[in-house]
């Protein structure tokens, strides 16, 4: 299972990071790895890089875009797309932060409405060192 965590980032920062995401990656895998006593420095660093999201008014549009959808359920702030058929099994938690989707896929059918709500969002994984800007891999899938 794929573990991405997914932030908005700063209108301003796209520009500077937009030729050059690895840079980006790299400072939020820096906040990502910090150690305890280092929280109060990633916290603002974490804030001059992204902005909050708005977890109530992305979940009520999520619920409403998706609830008929028979793959897909929602518990609690849980949004779960558990499709046989493409065999993907995808638990999308919203927080004020960040996004967390854990995935059994490389690609998560969240990533097209996340796309479609807004272009700021930058993937990351670091457990595999893997990240990117949702709208470039939108580009490659459609």
């Amino acid at each position: 299972m794929r573990k991405y965590y997914v932030f908005s980032i700063r209108r301003e920062l796209l520009v500077l990071y937009r030729d050059n995401p690895g840079n980006l990656y790299k400072l939020l895998e820096s906040i990502y790895r910090m150690k305890e006593e280092e929280f109060t420095y990633g916290y603002n660093l974490f804030k001059q890089i992204c902005i909050s999201i708005d977890n109530l008014e992305l979940s009520n549009r999520l619920y409403l875009t998706m609830h008929n959808d028979l793959v897909y359920t929602k518990i609690d702030n849980q949004h779960i797309i558990n499709n046989l058929y493409k065999d993907e099994v995808s638990i999308l938690t919203i927080k004020k932060s960040h996004l967390v989707l854990e995935s059994n896929n490389s690609y998560s059918s969240f990533f097209s409405f996340l796309n479609n709500y807004q272009k700021n969002y930058f993937i990351c994984d670091f457990e595999s060192c893997d990240y990117f800007f949702l709208d470039d891999i939108e580009l490659v899938v459609k």
